[in-house]
């Protein structure tokens, strides 16, 4: 069986033949990143599983050479002509991760244009109560015999060059994937459900979880075939591009089967086979809300003003806390005990949140931190930004903690700034970002600004530059009063402790004194009661025998009553 490795090399000798030379091929995070006149990435990865899968040396050729076609030739490319995309023309969800990766392998000068499942503007947050770790980017679709599907994303050149902005790009994108869902399945066979309740999207071309993000209605008209009616809220698993899991917030069993499968079957395959499928591991509610934002092509609102959004799961969680929900179970362990306690008609149990539902999951905000940290070490800087979102997409523990990862994830794009020329530029854009955000989770982290200031360095800014500079220093000076202030007030609790130490010991002291005086007192009232006593009994004494008419001095003596009575009865 071929390796990867054996496979990109094949690749890159078919390129060098077409007159790609080989040090323009880079690898980067299983994506063979082809520089030239237009940047171009081959999905080596799913390439790869493609050609592994062939049956023959014939079948491999011909996927090597519809390989060219797309990626040398440029038929995957972004059409030239804006009414050229036809079709093709699709939105598409990507994890942030993925968005800010492959932000860094393009040239100075172009970005990924892309926004929030709700329309937001970027940069995304990855740590609001309200994240969701996803975002939409255009992509251009190119199908060819022999091949996976390419999905090309559409870049800023390419929307200057049509003369159209993003949201009217989008627009049409919208449309285009709407006309392609009428198209496909029936209502009733949009959806594959397991007898839990769960269901499964079953139109399995890689748009099922942008449909179903972007267009909320596919889930709300779902219903069982079995015709059961199912109470709570919807709660959905964006597991992979063709897997959409659904199900009910009051569905023990739905939700079950839905972290089984999206754990320990989609994410825990996705990491052996390394083939980053996985879309998200956070399930996601959808809610109806009322909105006051500006009209979007992503935020539609009804006549009442209320729209559809997307919030981490949690049972009870944020912002209904409705009782009564279950939670989606991570591990095998909770599982088992779901089903256990469902077969023995006990009450289902329901877990504290280890990955749902963003903010409640601070050891694996932790975890990936530690992991991006560990990458920047190594220098793996595309791996570190993808460990740092990583994290956030977890959930930060608090808005401090979001800031060290942002401006972290600023310091790894500048080291890709200074490592790759070409894209000097455009890391340093991208770092000024993160570093931004930074400032605004924490307006105290010196080192975001610091950032910050050597990002608008590399960008030719040098009154931004001076301003964060100076936002520095005063960062710097509040640390500095900070630190003297709680110095002080460190000095006074030891002031404070060492006098209330003191004081407990002369009280121990005291204490002790008038236990001794005490203890001296009753020994000596002890002896005057003892000698009361006994000029007590001699007082009796004395009495006594005057009573009697026994001289004092014969008082003591004993008598002998038996001897007397015997000698009373002899004859002298």
């Amino acid at each position: 069986m071929s390796s990867l490795a054996s496979f990109v090399d094949r690749l890159k000798d078919a390129f060098e033949a077409a007159g790609v030379q080989r040090d323009q091929c880079e690898l980067d995070s299983g994506h063979l990143v082809v520089k030239g006149d237009t940047v171009r990435v081959v999905p080596v990865t799913a390439l790869h599983a493609q050609y592994a899968a062939c049956g023959d040396e014939s079948s491999r050729n011909k996927l090597i050479g519809a390989t060219m076609d797309a990626f040398v030739e440029g038929a995957a490319d972004v059409p030239s002509v804006y009414t050229d995309c036809g079709a093709r023309l699709l939105p598409q969800l990507w994890p942030l991760h993925k968005i800010v990766a492959r932000q860094v392998t393009l040239p100075n000068g172009f970005e990924l244009p892309h926004c929030g499942i709700h329309g937001e503007q970027p940069p995304l947050h990855s740590s609001a109560v309200e994240a969701n770790g996803l975002g939409v980017v255009l992509v251009c679709e190119y199908l060819a015999e022999g091949m996976p599907a390419i999905e090309t994303p559409v870049l800023s050149n390419d929307l200057m060059r049509w003369g159209v902005s993003f949201v009217d790009v989008l627009q049409r994108a919208l449309d285009n994937l709407r006309a392609r869902t009428k198209s496909g399945p029936p209502a009733e066979n949009r959806w594959e459900h397991h007898p839990t309740g769960c269901g499964q999207s079953n139109w399995q071309d890689r748009f099922d979880a942008a449909r179903t993000a972007l267009f909320p209605k596919l889930l709300t008209a779902r219903k069982r075939p079995d015709g059961v009616a199912e109470a709570g809220g919807h709660v959905v698993a964006f597991a992979t591009p063709s897997c959409v899991l659904a199900s009910m917030s009051k569905n023990a069993l739905g939700l079950c089967f839905m972290g089984d499968t999206l754990y320990l079957k989609v994410a825990a395959g996705d990491v052996q086979a390394r083939t980053n499928q996985l879309l998200s591991s956070v399930p996601l509610r959808l809610l109806k809300m009322r909105d006051n934002e500006t009209s979007h092509p992503l935020r539609q609102a009804d006549a009442k003003g209320f729209v559809w959004k997307w919030f981490p799961y949690a049972p009870g969680g944020p912002p209904l806390k409705s009782p009564g929900e279950f939670s989606v179970p991570v591990d095998q362990g909770e599982v088992d005990a779901i089903l256990n306690a469902a077969e023995a008609g006990k009450a289902v149990p329901v877990f504290s949140s280890k990955i749902q539902g963003g903010a409640a999951a601070p050891s694996s905000f932790a975890s990936k931190k530690d992991e991006g940290n560990a990458f920047f070490k190594a220098g793996e800087y595309v791996k570190a930004l993808q460990a740092y979102d990583a994290a956030l997409a977890a959930g930060a523990p608090g808005d401090g903690e979001a800031a060290v990862a942002h401006s972290n994830a600023c310091q790894a794009l500048l080291k890709l700034s200074e490592k790759d020329e070409p894209r000097r530029q455009a890391c340093a854009a991208e770092a000024l970002k993160r570093g931004l955000l930074a400032t605004e989770l924490d307006p105290t982290n010196a080192k975001a600004y610091a950032r910050c200031a050597t990002a608008c360095d590399t960008l030719g800014e040098p009154a931004a530059a001076a301003e964060f500079r100076a936002k520095l220093e005063g960062c710097s000076a509040a640390e500095a009063a900070t630190a003297a202030l709680k110095a002080d007030e460190a000095q006074a609790k030891r002031k404070e402790l060492e006098e209330r130490k003191a004081a407990a010991l002369a009280a121990k002291q005291e204490k002790e004194a008038r236990e001794a005086m005490l203890q001296r007192e009753r020994a000596l009232e002890n002896e005057r009661q003892d000698a009361a006593a006994e000029k007590e009994n001699e007082t009796t004494a004395a009495r006594l025998s005057s009573m009697l008419g026994i001289d004092s001095g014969l008082a003591g003596l004993s008598t002998n009553l038996a001897s007397a009575g015997t000698n009373r009865g002899v004859v002298s």
